[in-house]
This record gives C-alpha cells, sequence and structure tokens, in this order.
C-alpha cells in the first residue's frame, strides 16, 4: 500500500456540490503530508460545469477528480434489488466495486465538513483484519443499536467519516451482506447505511479517536450527558483534547445550527467560512434558517438553561404539539 497516496471518496449531487469544495479545500490545506490524492466522486447528476468548477480545487500535480454517474449504479452493476429502494442512497456501500482493485482502503466523508488537521494517522492506521475504522457515534439511548441486531454495549461507528478496508469488503463480499441486510430489513433500516454498515461490520470495526469525527454534539452537549447516554464512549481527555483541537469537524444537524445557515451558532463556524471563501461558490451566500418555532425555542433552551429547564420546556412543548411532534423533537434531539 503507498501511504503517501490519499484516497478520499465523496457522494453529492447538483445542490450539495458546494460543500464538496469546502471539503477539498480544507483537505488539500491542512494535509501536505500526502504526495498525491486521488479524489473519488460518487455523482447523482452533477453536471459537466461543475465538475470542472470542481477540478479547479485541486492543486496542480497533487492530485485527481475521478467521477462515478451512480445514477445507474443498479444496472451497471447487475445487481438485483427491488425497485423500491433507492439505490443511489447507498452508493458508498459499493465503493469496492467501483474503484481499481489496487486500491486497497478509501476514507468516505460525508459533505458536511471541513478537514481541520493531519490526516495521516488516521488513513495510515493498521486495520489488523477489521473492515471499517471510525469514531463512536453520540446516540440517544441504545435503541438505535438493538434495532440493527447490536447489543447496546456493541461499538456503533458514525458512518460520515469512515475508514473502508476495500480489501477486506472484497474478500468477504462486505457488500453484498450489506444489501442482504437491507433487503431483510424491508429496505428500511435505522440510519440507513450507517446503520447497515454497523449492523454487518459488528466485531470487525476499529475506534479511532474522536479528534477524526468531532460532530455537532461534542460541542454542543455536556461530556457528562454524552458519556451517560453511549456505552462504551472515550474518556473525558480525549474527548476535550478533540473539541480543542479537531482534525475533522462534522457539521451534523444539531442545536448549534450549520455554518451555512442564517443565525449559526457553530463555534467553529469561522473555520468553515475560512474554506468556503477559497472556493469557486465563495460568493454564494449563507441559506435561510428554516427551523420552526418550536425548534428554535428547543435549541435556545438547550444552550442557555439547566438541562433541567430544557427538559421542562420540552415536556411542554411536546404536550402543546401532541405525540407525532414529540416524536420529531426526541429524532431532532438524538441526531444533536
Amino acid at each position: 500500500m503507498d501511504i503517501r497516496h490519499l484516497h478520499v471518496a465523496l457522494a453529492s449531487d447538483q445542490n450539495y456540490a458546494e460543500f464538496v469544495a469546502v471539503v477539498m479545500v480544507s483537505l488539500f490545506d491542512t494535509n501536505k503530508w500526502q504526495d498525491y490524492t486521488t479524489i473519488h466522486l460518487l455523482s447523482n447528476g452533477i453536471d459537466r460545469i461543475t465538475r470542472e468548477k470542481l477540478q479547479q480545487h485541486i492543486p496542480d500535480g497533487k492530485g485527481e477528480l475521478k467521477v462515478y454517474d451512480i445514477r445507474t449504479l443498479k444496472e451497471d452493476l447487475g445487481i438485483d434489488v427491488p425497485s423500491t429502494i433507492a439505490i443511489t442512497s447507498y452508493a458508498r456501500l459499493f465503493l469496492p466495486n467501483l474503484i481499481n482493485r489496487d486500491v486497497e482502503r478509501v476514507l468516505y466523508l460525508d459533505c458536511d465538513i471541513v478537514i481541520n488537521g493531519s490526516l495521516e494517522d488516521f488513513f495510515c492506521v493498521q486495520f489488523d483484519g477489521q473492515w471499517i475504522a471510525g469514531v463512536r457515534d453520540t446516540l440517544y439511548g441504545g435503541s438505535t443499536k438493538t434495532k440493527v441486531g447490536l447489543l447496546t454495549t456493541d461499538e456503533y461507528l458514525n458512518a460520515g467519516v469512515l475508514l473502508m478496508n476495500l480489501a477486506a469488503w472484497r474478500d468477504n463480499n462486505v457488500t453484498q451482506r450489506c444489501l442482504d441486510f437491507l433487503l431483510a430489513h424491508g429496505g428500511k433500516v435505522v440510519h440507513h447505511d450507517q446503520g447497515i454498515i454497523n449492523g454487518v461490520c459488528n466485531q470487525h470495526k476499529l475506534v479511532v479517536p474522536p479528534k477524526f469525527n468531532v460532530t455537532t454534539s461534542y460541542f454542543s452537549h455536556p461530556y457528562s450527558l454524552l458519556k451517560k447516554h453511549n456505552t462504551p464512549f472515550y474518556g473525558q481527555q480525549e474527548v476535550n483534547e478533540a473539541i480543542d483541537a479537531p482534525a475533522i469537524i462534522h457539521f451534523t444537524e444539531g442545536f448549534y445550527n450549520r455554518p451555512w445557515i442564517d443565525n449559526s451558532l457553530h463555534p467553529l463556524r469561522n473555520v468553515y467560512i475560512h474554506f468556503h471563501q477559497l472556493t469557486q461558490w465563495a460568493d454564494v451566500p449563507s441559506r435561510p434558517d428554516q427551523r420552526s418555532i418550536a425548534v428554535r425555542i428547543l435549541s435556545w433552551s438547550f444552550l442557555n438553561l439547566p438541562y433541567t429547564g430544557y427538559q421542562c420546556v420540552s415536556k411542554i412543548i411536546g404536550r402543546l404539539s401532541q405525540n407525532a411532534f414529540c416524536r420529531s423533537i426526541y429524532h431532532f434531539f438524538r441526531r444533536g
């Protein structure tokens, strides 16, 4: 394996190409250790002009952009999947089939992230037979695990940043196992491909430090709350170090709101803005805050009141809005 050749995979449609550019700019700016980087872009209808704009974010001689049209993925791979399942929603599961077989590992990244530090230690980690490597997710309760066949004490990784051992996936037919898992659940798995990957790869996961996927919950939630609702979890010192010096900032949905949304309170919003200004989309303004009033009240309560105060506000809003709204708030809180 050539550890100086970094392979990164992203999936996007036309609307998210702007965020792909931010990932690319931040990646090349903060990772000078690599000699060459191949960006594997899973494209769901990104037009030619936009692909050319993305190509311009790769420094001369430092890398290349490979684009895979995933709109016809099912037909191209000859996969027997019912028409009710949108294959493009699970495109990353097929990376071992799409990428050349001489590539042994790839770092999959969601588009809502910024690279803020070196990825060398992460990308070059020793798999020791494991199929995936990533950071523990911040869950609210254990039902997310049990619904995909895991014990509440099993490891559950956030798949938005995931190092995939492509060689092991091919040798163990993991892609087909993922398809079988999806079909066994009637095409509906909690957290979609993240749930599938965790369910199928159970006992084959390598946990890496949290600095390689610092989600919004790490900033908005006190450590005691994260520790209470996640088993196993990281020690407080390791979490503090991740917050102080994150290598990957993952701007997941939560109480702070994302940095490209008006009124975002994310403490690292300026990091995103800095890299956004270096892209071909620098002149694109932030997007309007479309959260409901109820969700805005809940966000303010969580960030400004004691936790018991937030719980009271949440109960009041839930009673006013009936059970359907309570469920939506519950899921919003879990995403934190």
